[in-house]
């Protein structure tokens, strides 16, 4: 990890649908989801030093989520969603208010994660024509340059009462 981890931290929910909350850690480009761990799972002592690697976290400890460019800043923001895509498990929201997208500089950049029980594993964030794959997630793009859209992210709570979590950007 950089000397940035930890610039911007959030409780991320239940994302790998466990009964336990996790938390989103985020640092220049990269964030990382890390599961909660129990006394039951864990022994006497579930918490204490944990190093975050920079390379892939074991799948028992959590997963990256990986900027394309290490300019954009992806991870500006983070937090819990709650349950975006209505599949029962808690999903998180990354901002990127400084990346350059087809519709002009400094447009900015949201990306939703879904939660998976099993098997999430790191996620490469797309910026640029690309597609985000829909299984994962999805993204909003600010709408011309100078947005700095995703400068601020947050769950909302269910605000129009259909069932799924809503967002704010």
């Amino acid at each position: 990890a950089s000397v940035n981890c930890g610039h911007a931290v959030s409780s991320a929910g239940d994302v790998n649908d466990d009964g336990i909350a996790d938390i989103i850690i985020a640092e220049k480009n990269v964030a990382y989801v890390i599961f909660g761990r129990s006394l039951a799972t864990q022994g006497s002592s579930p918490f204490g030093e944990f190093t975050i690697p920079t390379s892939a976290l074991p799948a028992f400890a959590g997963f990256r989520i990986l900027g394309a460019e290490t300019s954009e800043w992806n991870g500006r923001t983070v937090g819990a969603a709650g349950d975006v895509n209505v599949d029962g498990i808690d999903d998180v929201i990354i901002g990127g208010p400084w990346v350059d997208t087809p519709s002009g500089a400094d447009t900015g950049i949201t990306f939703v994660v879904f939660g998976k029980a099993s098997g999430i594993g790191d996620v490469q964030l797309h910026t640029g024509t690309t597609v985000m794959n829909a299984a994962i997630g999805f993204r909003i793009l600010g709408a011309e340059a100078g947005d700095l859209s995703g400068h601020t992210v947050s769950g909302a709570g269910d605000l129009n009462h259909d069932g799924a979590s809503d967002i704010i950007i």
